[in-house]
């Protein structure tokens, strides 16, 4: 069996690749190592965005402020160059946001929402779109 770390880790980035698709996205993961997870395209542009995937957690001593660690197997944080966005998994729900090249990104639990964006992975997401595409 998988080290408990690797698991969490691609448990985090099938529900961020999850998330994306039943948004509208389009998902690709490289073949060769990269310094980000996957490159994804938002419904309706051409660009394709460089994406890392971090599990977050609520860190008690605090204030429950919601963490994500944005650091490279260096220390060092992501630079642009790396990666344009971070997609954060918490319990199981999935927020994105923009590369501040900072190491760790906090929010408070009652902000999560303003701060990040939070990508439903349900399918009823996808109909939505498609629905909102054929007007």
């Amino acid at each position: 069996m998988a080290h408990e770390t690797i698991t969490k880790g691609r448990h985090s980035e099938l529900l961020a690749q999850t998330a994306l698709l039943a948004n509208g996205w389009s998902v690709a993961e490289p073949i060769a190592p990269e310094p980000f997870d996957l490159v994804a395209r938002a419904p309706g542009t051409t660009e394709w965005r460089r994406i890392q995937i971090k599990s977050a957690r609520v860190r008690d001593d605090r204030k429950d402020q919601v963490v994500c660690n944005a650091r490279k197997n260096n220390g060092k944080p992501y630079e642009i160059s790396d990666c344009d966005l971070f997609i954060a998994v918490l319990n199981g729900e999935v927020f994105m946001f923009e590369n501040r090249e900072i190491t760790e990104y906090w929010v408070g639990v009652d902000l999560i929402d303003t701060k990040w964006t939070r990508l439903s992975t349900g399918i009823e997401s996808l109909k939505t779109i498609e629905s909102g595409a054929d007007n």
